[in-house]
């Protein structure tokens, strides 16, 4: 029973200060926050508001990228059907979704060199234009044969 008392203690704390973080991000002064909130004065509020900005400082950068990669991973899930059949906009939508990922996890800040990328299941498409791209995806798929290696592993035009 202690237990679940201290828990809804601590539920009462963050949404306090939640809502002290959220007037204080409105323009309220501490003053402003304490009077709105009923604390006792206006060192609560501040203590409220730092205590809430620093526990979302805290927040694991690693959490964070996952949630974002996860969000990543929906969307990409929403569109990729249409992509797959060919939908250019859904193509557009989906490749950039893909680079969202990339530069979130820096793919791009440490660019490989062709032999050092791993080929294990994995199809590059490279080419020209939009054509070459969806006539990869329908290889992919088996709808057309698969476009000649250039050599390293990548599909190329």
């Amino acid at each position: 029973m202690a237990t679940r008392k201290r828990l809804q203690a601590r539920a009462r704390k963050r949404d306090l200060a939640l809502q002290a973080l959220q007037l204080r991000a409105s323009g309220a002064t501490y003053k402003q926050i304490a009077e709105a909130l009923g604390l006792p004065n206006l060192m609560a509020a501040y203590r409220l508001v730092t205590q809430e900005v620093d526990n979302a400082i805290r927040e694991s950068a690693a959490e964070i990228l996952e949630l974002e990669l996860t969000r990543l991973d929906r969307l990409l899930m929403a569109v990729y059907p249409a992509a797959i059949n060919g939908d250019l906009q859904a193509i557009d939508r989906a490749l950039k979704i893909e680079d969202m990922r990339a530069k979130l996890l820096g793919l791009y800040d440490r660019a490989a060199e062709p032999d050092q990328l791993q080929h294990d299941g994995v199809i590059i498409i490279r080419g020209e234009s939009t054509e070459d791209y969806i006539a990869g995806l329908k290889a992919i798929r088996g709808e057309l044969p698969m476009p000649p290696s250039n050599g390293n592993g990548q599909a190329g035009s």
